[in-house]
This record gives C-alpha cells, sequence and structure tokens, in this order.
C-alpha cells in the first residue's frame, strides 16, 4: 500500500509540474504574440510572422544580440526588457514588458528546438 500511495503521490507531483510547464509555454506565447509577433517570426506562436526583425527561431545557437552582445539568457532577457538602454537607437522598441514577462519570454525562446 505505502508504494501505491508513493507512486500515486509522484505521479500527481509529476502531473502538476507538467500543467505549470504548459501553462508558463502558453503564458509566454501570449507575451509573444502581444508584444513581439508584429517583428519576428516565433514558433510556436501562429501569429508572430514579422519580418522587420529576425526570426526567432533557433535563438539559444546564435552567437550574438543584435550584433553587439553575447547571447546567453541574462543578456536576452535584458536586451527583451530594455533593448533602448543597452543600444540607444537600435530599431526594437522598449516594450515596457516587466523583469518577469522578459524572463517569461526567453525561457520560451530558448526551449524552443
Amino acid at each position: 500500500m505505502r508504494r501505491l500511495t508513493a507512486m500515486l503521490a509522484l505521479w500527481f507531483l509529476a502531473s502538476c509540474s507538467n500543467d505549470a510547464e504548459r501553462d508558463r509555454a502558453q503564458h509566454a506565447k501570449a507575451l509573444i504574440a502581444s508584444h513581439c509577433a508584429a517583428c519576428h517570426q516565433v514558433p510556436g506562436v501562429a501569429v508572430a510572422t514579422g519580418r522587420v526583425g529576425p526570426s526567432l527561431a533557433h535563438i539559444r545557437e546564435q552567437q550574438m544580440i543584435a550584433g553587439y552582445f553575447a547571447n546567453n539568457p541574462g543578456t536576452l532577457t535584458l536586451w527583451v526588457e530594455h533593448p533602448q538602454q543597452m543600444l540607444p537607437g537600435n530599431v526594437m522598441p522598449d516594450m515596457g514588458l516587466s523583469h518577469d514577462e522578459a524572463v517569461t519570454i526567453v525561457d520560451y525562446l530558448y526551449t524552443m528546438e
């Protein structure tokens, strides 16, 4: 009986984790649709078909961000949150995203294949 209880507890925790991950991905896609889609193509976000900025497919494999900054999650988060502070006058506008929203977007972008 203990073994069954332990197995059920693990299954429940795994399903909760999967639900949380799915909810976070859906939230990221909604943020991308409302803040990034007009300029960028983003796999998994149907409305993200913009061609002003680069496609964000395989962004985690890119060496540089905007041709100036080493690509890593921390720097990309700063870029998404404050592109004009990082490189004044560039074409990417500040989108008014909170730090948590920028982290959510970057986490999603880094999970894309």
